[in-house]
């Protein structure tokens, strides 16, 4: 059962690694569109190494699980979702647009 749990565990936490990579390349290539005056979004995968990891970590058998947290921790999706999410809707960019935008003020 310990191996069962071992080998669940290690696939869980390569996938959460694999999540936290994939955010860190968005970010490569977001510098990279950035700096060619390119504008376009690319979105990260937000919170997903968390809830893996978080899943992972009491499944893993043996003893030292501080790399477990480490995942999360060196993730900017999951930045994006603790620190990133706050801001966003302390300064109101989740406030609806006015529909009558410059109308003339014809009824």
């Amino acid at each position: 059962m310990t191996i069962i749990r071992a080998i669940i565990s290690g696939l869980l936490v390569l996938f959460a690694a694999y999540a936290m990579v994939l955010n860190w390349s968005i970010v490569a290539v977001s510098i990279s569109n950035c700096r060619k005056g390119v504008d376009k979004h690319l979105s990260m995968i937000s919170g997903m190494s968390l809830i893996i990891a978080a899943i992972a970590y009491p499944l893993y058998p043996f003893g030292t699980k501080w790399w477990i947290v480490a995942i999360p921790i060196l993730d900017p999706g999951t930045w994006m979702l603790l620190i990133g999410l706050p801001w966003a809707i302390a300064h109101g960019a989740f406030k609806s647009k006015p529909d009558n935008l410059d109308d003339g003020g014809a009824e």
